[in-house]
C-alpha cells in the first residue's frame, strides 16, 4: 500500500450502472487507477495482484456482501484501508465498521463528480 498517495483503487459493486459511473468518475475524472469488479468473488481473485491503496465496496451484493469481501480480503493479507458504498446506512452499523478498517460510508445516491474528493479527503484523516 502506498501510505503516502491515494492512486490506485479497488471497486466492488454488483449494479453495472454504478460500476460504470464510478469507474468513470474516479478514473477519467478523478485521475485514479481503478481495478473495477462486479462480485466479491472477483475481488478476492484480482486484488493481489492489483495492490489497491483502497477498497470501494458496496455493502450489499449477492453471495458476498461487502463486509464479507473485506473480511475475507483481510483474511489474505490485505491491509488496504476501506469505504463502504450502500442505500441503507444504518449508524449503529457505521460504528462497527470502523473496528474493520473503514474510513467512512458515502450513501447512495452519490455525485460522481465529488466522489473522488470525498474518497481523498478521507484517506487525509485515516
Amino acid at each position: 500500500m502506498n501510505a503516502e498517495k491515494l492512486t490506485r483503487i479497488l471497486l466492488v459493486d454488483d449494479q453495472r450502472d454504478i460500476r460504470s459511473i464510478v469507474g468513470l468518475a474516479l478514473g477519467k475524472i478523478g485521475g485514479f487507477q481503478v481495478k473495477v469488479c462486479e462480485s466479491g468473488e472477483e475481488a478476492l481473485a484480482s486484488a493481489g495482484d492489483f495492490a489497491p491503496d483502497l477498497l470501494l465496496l458496496d455493502l450489499s451484493m449477492p453471495v458476498l456482501d461487502g463486509v464479507g469481501t473485506l473480511k475475507a480480503l483481510r483474511a489474505r493479507g490485505l491491509t488496504a484501508p476501506a469505504v463502504f458504498f450502500t442505500a441503507r446506512l444504518n449508524a449503529k452499523d457505521a460504528e462497527g465498521y470502523r473496528d474493520l478498517g473503514v474510513l467512512g460510508v458515502i450513501p447512495k445516491p452519490f455525485d460522481p463528480l465529488k466522489l473522488g474528493s470525498q474518497l481523498r479527503e478521507m484517506w487525509s484523516k485515516r
